[in-house]
């Protein structure tokens, strides 16, 4: 499987190689499946009150291709849908301030927030699971 031509593949070998210094993670993510399906999960999460798990953020930076190009069609969001995820953002930047923190525990950093978070997607959206390789 290859990264689509409308990502830039420097980039994304570059997160690859980062994500080998990330000792503390127990997650490998498989950024093959995530670039081919990055915006149809995007949409089905943020559809369903959900946010994508913190490790995408650099990710959607990769993409190249023309933003009117992007497959996404966002529902108007409903109040309890818009509710959800502002709930959601909040736990995550209070979780951000609290293991910023440079005595906080870096392997309790990654199992209990950005690897849990992974694990949290794929929970709600089984259909995603391959977003990790499984070793």
């Amino acid at each position: 499987m290859s990264i689509g031509k409308d990502w830039d593949e420097e980039y994304i070998n570059n997160l690859k190689e980062f994500d080998k210094h990330i000792k503390e993670s127990t997650v490998t993510l498989n950024y093959e499946f995530i670039t081919e399906h990055y915006f149809e999960m995007y949409e089905v999460a943020l559809n369903a009150g959900t946010i994508m798990p913190y490790r995408f953020n650099t990710i959607g930076l990769a993409y190249k291709g023309h933003d009117h190009d992007r497959p996404t069609k966002f529902n108007n969001f409903d109040p309890k849908v818009k509710e959800r995820l502002e709930k959601t953002y909040a736990k995550r930047t209070e979780l951000q301030y609290k293991y910023a923190d440079p005595n906080s525990n870096q392997k309790e950093r990654y199992e209990e927030f950005l690897d849990k978070e992974i694990y949290d997607f794929i929970e709600e959206f089984p259909q995603f699971k391959e977003i990790i390789i499984q070793e």
